[in-house]
């Protein structure tokens, strides 16, 4: 039910709650975490035909499963944990209103990552550009009140990290790494309006990942010829749950943070979106 506090009050509760969810994101951010896109309110906020445009940012680090190895020249190899892989995403996205319960959207952006000390152990450290990342996904409605809102989310992105694999070990030539990750996420979850700026949202998700891992490196001799490691990455079928804050700066203009998590890995997302 709906706390009818005095406007004075309800914006301090608004307040102490933004912070207090901030607080915990934060403070949860030095878990290990998986490098999932931000999944924002679980249920459509569109009427047929409207639009909304946004940005989208992912901070995570996550530790990846390298399988099924090989090694030019040699077959297969050994697997890998590859650890404490840090990972930065940013999207543009347009959102459409399919109809009044239903909205498609669409991500577009860069994507940033670095990792290193892993497949030699020289203390060696990815130095990577800006690389291409997009998504897309669906939301629906599926029941609403005038304080709950219940719905789904499908969801994919994909993303590429590239970059040279430097260490300052004598005489280290670098290598050179390819890391392509495809996600899908599902999720399931309920929206509480707090006040008419505060919704709180939660729910469960199930996330598949899936992408390859390359390094490319020299081998001296009397001359430089290179060799190719490669590893499969397939987490299988994965479940967590979400809980996060969506806040409406003004008419039309809204942003959310929200913290992931599922098993030992977690994520931390942001958004922020205009109706047009």
């Amino acid at each position: 039910m709906r706390r009818g506090t005095p406007a004075k009050r309800t914006k301090y509760s608004v307040e102490t709650v933004c912070l207090g969810l901030a607080f915990i994101v934060v403070s949860l951010a030095g878990s290990p975490a998986l490098a999932l896109d931000p999944m924002g309110p679980p249920a459509s906020a569109l009427w047929k035909g409207d639009y909304r445009v946004g940005l989208d940012y992912s901070l995570s680090e996550m530790d990846l499963e390298l399988t099924d190895g090989t090694l030019t020249g040699v077959g297969k190899t050994i697997d890998l944990t590859l650890k404490d892989f840090q990972a930065h995403r940013a999207y543009a996205t347009l959102g459409y209103g399919l109809s009044d319960n239903w909205e498609g959207f669409l991500r577009l952006g860069g994507a940033n990552g670095t990792f290193g000390d892993t497949i030699w152990n020289a203390g060696e450290e990815l130095e990577g550009g800006i690389d291409f990342a997009a998504g897309a996904g669906i939301k629906a409605t599926f029941y609403e009140t005038d304080l709950w809102r219940f719905g789904a989310l499908l969801q994919a992105g994909y993303a590429e990290f590239d970059g040279t694999l430097e260490s300052g070990v004598s005489g280290w030539l670098p290598d050179f790494t390819e890391v392509d990750i495809l996600q899908i996420q599902a999720a399931l979850g309920a929206t509480y309006r707090w006040t008419d700026r505060l919704s709180i949202y939660a729910g469960p998700f199930a996330y598949m990942l899936m992408g390859d891992f390359e390094d490319t490196f020299p081998l001296t001799g009397e001359s430089t010829i290179v060799s190719t490691y490669h590893w499969d990455l397939d987490s299988g079928l994965n479940f967590g749950g979400y809980l996060g804050a969506n806040f409406m700066l003004r008419e039309n203009c809204a942003c959310n943070i929200e913290y992931q998590i599922a098993g030992n890995a977690s994520t931390i997302g942001l958004g922020l979106m205009w109706k047009i």
